[in-house]
C-alpha cells in the first residue's frame, strides 16, 4: 500500500505543468527570466527509507568507474571540495614519510593540478571547506608522537595559505565536518580526545561542544541538514567500533543511533542527498585486512527537519579496498568519489579515483514549470 501511494504520488506531481492556455506548447527550456518562476519539488520527505520499502523502482542500481589516478600515490589524507574540485591534502607517501602536497581533481575534466603546499607536512590532518576556502587541520607532525593544534586556510582565488586560530588542543586521526559556517571536529588522538570541538569561520573562535560517549580515531564525520554525525573508528582497548552518534547543534547534545553493518576504522564517508556514505577502512590482528564496503546511512527527516529514520543499507563494494582514503560528493551531491588510501593494512598508498553516479538516490527531484498571466 505504501509503495503504491508513493508511486501515485510521484506520477501525479510529475504530470503538474501549469499554464495560462492549454494549447500552449511546453517549452524544452523555460522562456526567459520574469516569465517563468521554476519550482523544485523533492519528493524526499514523502519518501521512507528505502530498507522501509523493499524494491521501489526509483532506487537506481549503483556502480562504480574509474579517473584518472592522483599524480602522487598517498594514504592517509584529508579532503574537502570547493566549487566542484576536491583538494586532496597531506597523507603518507610510498616513502613513508609525511607530505605537505595538495592536489587537486577536477571532476569535470577527470584531470589533476597542484597548488602552493601546505606550510609544513603532514599526515593524518583533517580537512573541511565553508565559504569557498579550504581548512586544514591537526595532523601528525611526526606520526604517533608529534600531533598538530594548527589550523590553516587556503584561498583558491587569492592562491595563499595563511594561519588561523589554532584547536585548543592538539588532535591527529580525528574526523570533520562543515555546515558551511561551522567546522566541526571530532575523535582522533591527543588530549581529551572525547572532546568535540567547533571553529567559527566568521570570528576564527574555537569553542568546545558536548563530548562524544567514548574516545575513537580513524573514524568519520559529516553533516547533515544541521546535525553532525560520528561514524566507526577504533580505539586501542576496542579495537574497530561501528558507533553511530548524532549532534544536535541547537541542544548541544549527542544521541546513538543505529550502528553501522560493519565496524571498521580508517574509513571516509560523503553526503548525497541526504544519506551517508561509509566506504573503506582497516583492521588490525586476527583477519587484519582493508575493506570494500559501501554501506548507507539514512536518518530520514521530517518537513520540521527533526530525524525520524535510522536504518543501514549494503550497496555497491568498491572496486579495490582501501583505508586511509577520501571521499566527496559532487555535482549537486549525485557523484560520489573516492580517492587515495592504502590497499594493504598498515604503510601502502595509492592514487586510485573511483565514483559512483547515485541519481536519483533518496528521491527524485522534479521541475515543475509555472507561467503566470501577463
Amino acid at each position: 500500500m505504501l509503495r503504491a501511494a508513493f508511486v501515485l504520488t510521484l506520477v501525479t506531481v510529475a504530470a503538474l505543468v501549469i499554464s495560462c492556455d492549454d494549447d500552449d506548447e511546453v517549452p524544452a527550456q523555460p522562456p526567459s527570466a520574469g516569465l517563468v518562476q521554476t519550482a523544485t519539488a523533492r519528493l524526499q520527505a514523502l519518501t521512507p527509507p528505502i530498507g522501509d520499502i523493499g524494491n521501489l523502482p526509483i532506487e537506481p542500481a549503483t556502480g562504480w568507474s574509474t579517473g584518472s589516478d592522483m599524480p602522487t600515490p598517498r594514504a592517509e589524507v584529508a579532503a574537502a571540495v570547493i566549487d566542484r574540485k576536491i583538494y586532496v591534502v597531506g597523507g603518507f607517501t610510498e616513502n613513508g614519510q609525511n607530505s605537505s602536497t595538495v592536489e587537486v581533481y577536477d571532476t569535470e575534466t577527470d584531470t589533476w593540478s597542484s597548488i602552493e603546499p601546505m606550510p609544513e607536512r603532514l599526515d593524518h590532518a583533517m580537512a573541511a571547506s565553508a565559504n569557498g576556502k579550504l581548512y586544514v587541520m591537526g595532523g601528525w607532525r611526526v606520526f604517533g608522537e608529534q600531533a598538530s593544534d594548527a589550523v590553516y586556510e587556503y584561498d583558491p582565488a587569492a592562491e595563499r595559505w595563511r594561519s588561523v586560530t589554532s584547536m585548543p588542543f592538539p588532535r591527529a586521526a580525528g574526523a570533520a565536518a562543515s555546515d558551511g559556517s561551522t567546522i566541526y571536529v571530532v575523535g582522533g588522538v591527543g588530549p581529551d580526545p572525547e572532546v568535540a570541538l567547533a571553529y567559527d569561520v566568521a570570528s576564527d573562535e574555537w569553542r568546545r561542544i558536548a563530548s562524544i560517549a567514548e574516545p575513537r580515531e580513524h573514524l568519520a564525520a559529516t553533516v547533515v541538514r544541521g546535525k553532525v554525525y560520528a561514524i566507526g573508528g577504533r580505539w586501542s582497548d576496542r579495537g574497530n567500533v561501528a558507533t553511530v552518534e548524532e549532534y544536535d547543534p541547537d541542544t548541544d547534545e549527542w544521541r546513538e543511533r543505529e550502528p553501522m553493518p560493519t565496524a571498521r576504522g580508517g574509513l571516509a564517508a560523503a553526503v548525497i542527498n541526504n544519506k551517508i556514505h561509509v566506504v573503506g577502512g582497516e583492521s588490525f590482528g586476527d583477519g587484519s585486512r582493508t575493506f570494500q564496503e559501501h554501506e548507507v546511512y539514512s536518518p530520514g527527516f521530517n518537513l520540521d527537519g527533526e530525524t525520524i529514520g535510522n536504518s543501514w543499507n549494503v550497496e555497491d563494494p568498491l572496486l579495490t579496498s582501501r583505508h586511509g582514503l577520501a571521499a566527496a560528493a559532487v555535482s549537486e551531491g549525485v557523484w560520489l568519489y573516492v580517492i587515495a588510501g592504502g590497499e594493504t593494512p598498515g604503510l601502502s598508498v595509492s592514487g586510485i579515483v573511483e565514483m559512483s553516479h547515485e541519481g536519483l538516490e533518496g528521491g527524485p527531484e522534479i521541475a515543475i514549470t509555472f507561467t503566470p498571466d501577463e
